[in-house]
């Protein structure tokens, strides 16, 4: 078994919109312990998982009630591959994007597996139906700073006369756009209600944005308009799924940067999340401020992370493992 000591490593995992069809196939082929998970999550969900990401039906697989659980499993799968060649035991850091969060989490032994897919599941249930179909749209916007872009939010919301907005089952939300992502210098996401997210990107498009990049989802992710699926969240989970971290291993929150390895602070960040827009930029600046991190390790899907931390911190070496040959060249990058 290899040793993972020679830079101090931070693993983080990706959310919604990293899946794609087929992913996971070559370690599914590869790797026995790969097909353990899936079997546990189609037992745990009564759903044929192999079928869901092997499968040709994109459709099916970008349900966000699908997506959560099968990005969630192969990211564990192959985080439980990565254990079995090297020693991580010295890594304290973790974080996720979004969904990825609960990734980290199962790293850190604050939730097994079997309740993660379970919470992940419904999740996803409640993030979709929270609002109606087509309710919302979310864009991101490259190439301007989040200044910018929290300026002309403010700029749409005022102009709305919508403030306190209670067209959604009477909920008193303030505003109807939002920064839901602030992912690297130069990209964020916004969510909100359709027709002024179009309105605003119009104006981001006309104050410079080099590139708007409407993401395929119909609802407000990461805005007050969750907080009907942060409550039933809250009433579906199960305290006792939950345990303080192994090893006192931290995990940066999405809500703002800190760090957390007590059951109720996962409890709670948790459930602040689905309402709260993601700081990813903090995420990262905090692991290599309070940890020491040098290395990140992007385990999941896509490369998605990887490419948004060499934007964050050039000084950070960032790695994605997401494919056999990719995991192969891990012993080289934590070597080095």
């Amino acid at each position: 078994m290899s040793e993972m000591t020679d830079r101090n490593i931070a693993f983080v995992f990706p959310g919604q919109g990293s899946q794609h069809i087929k992913m996971g196939k070559d370690f599914y082929d590869n790797f026995s312990e790969y097909k353990v998970f899936l079997e546990e999550a189609s037992d745990t969900l009564k759903i044929d998982m192999k079928k869901l990401t092997f499968g040709d039906d994109e459709n099916m697989l970008n349900l966000t009630e699908n997506t959560q659980p099968a990005i969630l499993t192969m990211s564990i799968a192959i985080l439980n591959i990565i254990k079995n060649e090297f020693n991580i035991n010295n890594i304290s850091a973790a974080s996720g994007h979004s969904l990825g969060e609960y990734s980290a989490n199962v790293f850190a032994g604050i939730i097994k597996f079997k309740n993660a897919l379970l919470i992940t599941r419904k999740r996803g249930e409640l993030m979709q139906s929270a609002c109606p179909v087509g309710f919302g749209k979310m864009a991101a916007v490259i190439g301007l700073s989040a200044g910018i872009i929290e300026d002309t939010v403010n700029e749409i919301n005022n102009k709305s006369g919508r403030i306190g907005d209670g067209e959604k089952n009477g909920s008193a939300v303030k505003g109807t756009v939002f920064i839901a992502n602030y992912n690297s210098p130069v990209q964020s996401v916004i969510s909100g209600k359709a027709e002024d997210i179009e309105t605003a990107c119009e104006l981001l498009k006309e104050k410079g944005a080099k590139k708007i990049v409407y993401l395929p989802v119909s609802a407000p992710f990461h805005t007050p308009y969750m907080e009907d699926a942060a409550t039933g969240l809250k009433n579906f989970i199960n305290p006792e799924w939950y345990n303080d971290s192994d090893n006192n291993i931290k995990i940066f929150s999405n809500v703002d940067g800190n760090s957390y390895s007590k059951k109720n602070d996962a409890i709670n960040y948790l459930l602040l999340q689905i309402t709260s827009p993601v700081r990813w930029i903090d995420c990262v600046v905090n692991m290599k401020k309070n940890k020491n991190v040098n290395t990140i390790i992007e385990v999941g899907p896509a490369n998605v992370l990887t490419g948004l931390v060499k934007r964050i911190d050039k000084e950070i070496l960032s790695y994605s493992v997401n494919s056999v040959e990719s995991f192969k060249g891990l012993k080289t990058i934590i070597s080095d």
